[in-house]
């Protein structure tokens, strides 16, 4: 019985072509970001108006999707504080 080299390595070889395709920039990463927390935004949005309409089966659930927005929103703000921070640091130096 021959096994081809192809089919016999064919995995490892695609999980380091997939490693290869996954670099981002950090534009990139900080759009997905951006996409996440709009929705968990979004997600956040829909239980608060289940949970006023009273059709809310998991009460923890519809806790922990508000609570995930609004952590998810901190961070989002803290970054783009600190990047504020960053780049008024790099304008202030003198070349």
């Amino acid at each position: 019985m021959k096994v081809k080299f192809s089919t016999l390595y064919s995995p490892i070889l695609n999980v380091k072509e997939e490693k290869k395709e996954s670099k981002s920039g950090f534009g990139e990463i900080l759009q997905r970001f951006i996409e996440d927390v709009n929705s968990d935004l979004k997600n956040a949005k829909k239980a608060e108006e289940a949970l006023i309409d009273g059709n809310v089966s998991n009460l923890e659930e519809t806790m922990y999707k508000i609570e995930k927005a609004d952590l998810s929103l901190r961070l989002l703000v803290e970054i783009r504080n600190k990047a504020i921070e960053s780049y008024q640091e790099i304008m202030r130096m003198q070349v």
